[in-house]
């Protein structure tokens, strides 16, 4: 019969057999400490207990299906991920630590209010159940084509009583009609073929590879997410250590704002994600009321909400073209309102979140003579000391500001619009906290971003 061995020759012998591992002697330990359901630091506080044949045998056959390839996390049946204990098995690729940085940015780039958030390949739940741990007030969705991993997924959630809604179907496919004000994605970003592939034989291989195409599934969700996402919402996706660049040009080319990739601990950029900015929303023309087939309503979606605002092309024909050409570019997507300066106006219409200035089309001709007074709720051109020397930027009058009308010895302001629907949202617009940001005053200190300004009927 074979005899006992103590704790720590057992260790001594795993850590000896582990030793081609990064780590062996910690491995060891995890690995003996399951085994005996004790916790690691018994092994090391009592090394001179003695252990049966049996707790040998089944130490040794752990070893062995280490060394072939097999995870530890589904040798042990979990996995810790954002403090939280994931069951794991091989029906799902398992959570690693680069992934909470997901998690970080996502949680970073929405307020803890309300909200629709959505993981796409969830696998054991983890992004969705570490988001919902954190921000009980969302309502998170989580998709997987895999039955077998929304199984692991949702006991997962039963058993940290956690809710999330789980959806079975590929990516977008299961989600219908509805809009996320965020939508996160780890999906498979290793090219079939790479050589990495081998290390990882014992994962699910569909949530590592998408195929001869490393990008082709980080691509899919690029190019799709606009059709599922609120206006002002978020896109965050973990890639490769050397696919940020890649995913970084998808986004800006896919029409998202605020493009940005973020660094892991080990330095690698890990995560990139885009705002969209509502480009989807085509609004429909009309050339009933205004010459040369200029519309007369143009719309405002802000982060805040919308505003409408009528046009007036026969008394600021100059002005009512020059901004309509920026609206037919979409030129104001995506841009702030930069000033805002309670009880007296809001200004927006050229600056960027980072404050740098959009270039624009030459100055326009000074239109304030036309006989329009600077009252509440009409659109200005703004400009320098030069009279001539508006371009896009623009400011609505939250009162009445006779004093930027035009007059005897001062030309003034070019009135050209004003607000008819939306007023209350100019006016919560007038009421954020605001400061100094990069040599400018008066800036909110959360932006108020320009979704989409788009020409409507009237």
């Amino acid at each position: 019969m074979t005899e006992s061995i103590t704790t720590s020759a057992l260790l001594r012998l795993g850590a000896a057999r582990l030793a081609g591992l990064p780590q062996p002697h910690q491995e060891a330990q995890v690995l003996l400490a399951h085994v005996l359901a004790v916790p690691r630091s018994q092994l090391l506080s009592h090394p001179e207990t003695p252990r049966s044949p049996a707790e040998r045998g089944r130490y040794l056959a752990l070893i062995d299906r280490r060394l072939a390839g097999e995870p530890a996390a589904y040798l042990l049946g979990r996995r810790e991920f954002w403090s939280l204990t994931l069951e794991v098995t091989s029906a799902v690729l398992v959570p690693r630590p680069e992934t909470e940085l997901l998690v970080e940015r996502v949680l970073a780039l929405l307020d803890p209010a309300p909200a629709r958030v959505a993981d796409l390949g969830t696998g054991s739940g983890a992004i969705a159940l570490a988001l919902a741990a954190e921000r009980p007030a969302w309502q998170v969705s989580a998709s997987d084509a895999s039955g077998a991993a929304l199984a692991v997924a949702r006991a997962n959630a039963a058993r940290l009583g956690l809710a999330v809604e789980f959806l079975h179907g590929p990516w977008f496919d299961p989600l219908g009609a509805r809009r996320f004000h965020a939508i996160a994605s780890n999906p498979p970003y290793v090219a079939a073929g790479d050589p990495a592939l081998a290390a990882l034989a014992a994962e699910p291989y569909a949530a590592l590879t998408p195929g001869p195409d490393a990008l082709a599934a980080l691509r899919h969700l690029v190019r799709g997410a606009p059709a599922h996402l609120a206006p002002g919402g978020w896109l965050a996706l973990e890639h490769g250590a050397t696919q940020a660049a890649a995913v970084r040009a998808e986004l800006v080319a896919r029409g998202f704002g605020h493009v940005r990739s973020h660094r892991d601990l080990a330095g690698h950029e890990r995560v990139s994600e885009g705002r969209w900015l509502g480009r989807h929303r085509r609004w429909p023309r009309a050339t009933r009321h205004c010459p040369e087939g200029m519309t007369d309503m143009v719309r405002f979606q802000t982060t805040l909400g919308d505003f409408t605002i009528e046009l007036f092309p026969k008394e600021a024909p100059v002005t009512v073209e020059n901004f309509l050409r920026y609206v037919r570019e979409e030129f104001f997507d995506g841009t702030i309102f930069h000033r805002v300066i309670p009880g007296f106006v809001i200004q927006g219409g050229g600056l960027t979140p980072d404050m740098e200035q959009k270039a624009n089309h030459a100055p326009i001709r000074n239109e304030a003579d036309n006989g329009l007074k600077n009252g509440r709720g009409t659109l200005s051109m703004a400009r320098t000391n030069d009279i001539h020397s508006a371009t896009s930027q623009f400011f609505v009058n939250l009162k009445d500001n006779d004093f930027l009308d035009h007059k005897t010895g001062s030309h003034g302001y070019a009135v050209f619009g004003r607000v008819t629907q939306g007023m209350d949202v100019v006016d919560r617009i007038a009421a954020v906290q605001t400061g100094r940001r990069r040599g400018h005053q008066d800036v909110p200190l959360e932006d108020v971003m320009v979704v989409s300004a788009r020409e409507v009927t009237a």
